[in-house]
């Protein structure tokens, strides 16, 4: 879940992306998982959904290990980037790499912590 004030707004980059209220110094964490909050289900009840389930699943969850993880915020919407702003620390923490100034999209690597980022990171710009 997001620990920082964000928006929603049209990216240069892909679609809609995350954008940051307010300054984040470099180092803040940014975003953690939050038990009950966000979502982390063992990726064999992947194979009980429709068709339809698993597209969204696809395209709005990643893969650690074992588990399938989605947020329940903002984070949803936040796009993948070779320099982002946001790194991962620790298992289920991210913090600002460098400061993140008002109106800046918060961006990540999705190679940084999604198992799965080989087969689609070709289709991202």
């Amino acid at each position: 879940m997001l620990l920082v004030e964000t928006y929603l707004a049209e990216s240069p980059n892909k679609g809609t992306g995350v954008f940051s209220k307010n300054f984040i110094a470099k180092g803040t964490v940014v975003w953690r998982f939050v038990e009950d909050f966000d979502i982390k289900v063992h990726q064999s009840k992947y194979e009980l959904l429709t068709e339809v389930q698993k597209k969204f699943v696809d395209k709005y969850f990643w893969r650690e290990g074992e588990f399938l993880y989605s947020s329940c915020d903002h984070s949803e919407f936040q796009n993948h980037s070779t320099s982002p702003n946001s790194v991962q620390h620790g298992q289920e923490e991210m913090i600002a790499a460098r400061d993140i100034y008002p109106d800046e999209e918060i961006l990540v690597d999705y190679g940084t912590f999604d198992d799965d980022y080989d087969t689609y990171k070709d289709t991202l710009i």
